[in-house]
């Protein structure tokens, strides 16, 4: 079967999951798949027939989402430029001819599926924010409308859920849940518990953390957009999947943002976790909930001295269970779906 299948640009766990996928559909398959942003460049190191797309990005400005730059940041992909481009990448994609596609919360891909009403598959996390079950403080309820929003215009067919452990969707959800998929190098390494603190930033330069880790006797390993260098007992790296996956495999704890999936490799290899989300990214807010809840750790909206010798002094205490990665599971409504 032909496939058109688009993977999102914004966040690494999109396109880290979906090369997992993919990996098993090019076994039987033909498969064009377009990447937004950085999993273009990613996916370009496994795979043929990856094609750039551009996609919906964040603005920051302060460490928090701005909404203002947001909207005027992506306004400003509307120019004839980047029609030119994707009137090219349609007429790529109409010569391979898709007969189904899947998306991993990738817009393109959802409006050619659309337009020439072949079967849709959506597979990511985003729908857990409008078909999950959870309980939700006050204070988030307009980030949850506004991500409700955005999250309408994914609609899909067929809708493959990825979930943290012990999360449920609603009664009345038609979408199929999965846990979480795990890289094949995590799924055979033997976790154990280094002397070191993972860090990882994502694509923010949050240097007032690195103030408060340097006040601790503790060595911290930061993952982030950095040049290769040592700050006392910090130190940065310039994100590489072996490296980082080896100082996961080997940490004693893990400080992240809230993407889900540093979160769920993390609660398989049975690490302690303080999350301390992006502010105004509501789906970053809500896992880091969930960790609250759960006792897999901490969630603060703020880092503080205090709190990070709190967490530091409370990793013993923090609930460390791991759970059977759903890779398998995927692969069998995946392939369900494209009998």
């Amino acid at each position: 079967m032909r496939i058109l299948y688009g993977v999102c640009g914004v966040g690494a766990g999109h396109y880290i999951r979906s090369s997992i996928l993919i990996r098993h559909l090019i076994k039987k398959h033909e498969v064009f798949i377009l990447g937004g942003l950085s999993s273009q460049e990613y996916l370009k190191k496994s795979f043929k027939n990856v094609y750039s797309v551009e996609g919906l990005e964040f603005s920051f400005r302060d460490n928090k989402v701005s909404s203002m730059w947001t909207v005027i940041k992506n306004l400003s992909k509307i120019n004839k430029k980047n029609y030119q481009s994707l009137k090219k990448l349609k007429n790529e994609i109409d010569k391979f001819k898709p007969e189904i596609v899947i998306s991993d919360f990738e817009p393109y891909s959802v409006h050619y599926g659309r337009k020439k009403k072949i079967k849709i598959i959506g597979f990511d996390n985003e729908h857990y924010i409008s078909e999950g079950k959870y309980n939700l403080p006050g204070k988030y309820k307009v980030q949850q409308l506004i991500s409700r929003f955005i999250i309408s215009f994914y609609k899909t067919e067929k809708l493959i859920i990825f979930t943290l452990p012990g999360q449920q969707l609603k009664k009345n959800s038609s979408a199929k849940r999965v846990m979480p998929v795990i890289k094949e190098e995590l799924i055979k390494s033997k976790a154990k518990i280094g002397k070191h603190i993972l860090v990882y930033n994502s694509i923010i330069n949050d240097s007032e953390k690195h103030k408060i880790f340097s006040q601790f006797n503790e060595r911290f390993i930061v993952f982030g957009p950095y040049k290769n260098k040592v700050q006392g007992n910090i130190a940065l790296r310039e994100f590489n999947e072996k490296e980082f996956n080896k100082a996961l495999i080997s940490a004693k704890a893990v400080i992240t943002f809230g993407g889900i999936n540093v979160i769920s490799e993390a609660i398989y290899l049975k690490k302690p976790l303080l999350v301390i989300p992006i502010k105004n990214q509501f789906e970053q807010a809500l896992n880091a909930l969930y960790i609250k809840e759960n006792k897999y750790g901490e969630f603060y909206e703020e880092l503080t001295e205090k709190g990070l010798k709190h967490f530091l002094n409370n990793l013993d205490n923090y609930r460390v269970k791991s759970y059977k990665p759903g890779n398998k599971e995927l692969f069998n409504l995946i392939d369900k779906e494209l009998k």
